[in-house]
């Protein structure tokens, strides 16, 4: 990135002023590497611009609300998890249609709207919540639950102990847990995989 360019945060607080160049510019920045983080899962070049464009019409429609110290990690781990929601909505069980409504498995007969609602909620805490971590402890976090490293691999690239990376975790597990209570259980299982 050139020197005489704004940086996110400069252009962050502008857009928070309703800045529409600015929101432009932050788009720019980062759009093609978001989408290349989703094709690298998806593969379909239309559902990955939905989600890309998503997370930008979300990232405008709450900018008086969002409290966002890192971009690259927020944008990372809203990427992520919008391509988690598109896989498991890509393999959702079929409607099954029967004029006996007892035979209806309670899966595939329930009405999800609330669930999505949920879904959505629970996405735009998460970010929120990781965007409260300590810079470092934020970074081991997404490396770690988001990006699938493994404790080894981030000691390694961090430069410092695996003793460190795992002490890390589990001070933003515990913080999560203490301070984000609604609907976080589900998420949490999650990402808590141990990958030493």
């Amino acid at each position: 990135m050139a020197s005489n360019q704004p940086t996110d945060f400069a252009l962050w607080e502008a857009i928070r002023r309703d800045d529409e160049q600015a929101f432009v510019a932050l788009f720019d920045r980062y759009w093609a590497r978001l989408f290349a983080l989703a094709f690298a899962t998806v593969k379909d070049r239309e559902a990955c611009t939905e989600i890309v464009h998503d997370i930008f019409l979300t990232l405008w429609q709450k900018r008086d609300k969002l409290q966002i110290d890192a971009f690259l990690p927020y944008l990372t781990a809203a990427t992520r998890y919008q391509v988690f929601r598109h896989v498991r909505a890509a393999r959702a069980i079929p409607l099954h249609y029967s004029e006996q409504c007892e035979t209806l498995a309670t899966a595939t007969s329930r009405n999800s709207a609330d669930e999505q609602f949920s879904h959505h909620d629970i996405e735009a805490s998460l970010l929120t919540y990781l965007s409260q971590l300590p810079a470092r402890c934020r970074e081991i976090f997404v490396l770690s639950r988001l990006q699938q490293l493994s404790n080894h691999e981030i000691a390694t690239r961090l430069s410092i102990s695996k003793r460190t990376v795992e002490n890390q975790i589990t001070a933003a597990l515990q913080h999560l847990r203490l301070t984000w209570k609604d609907g976080v259980w589900l998420l949490l299982l999650l990402l808590s995989a141990h990958r030493g």
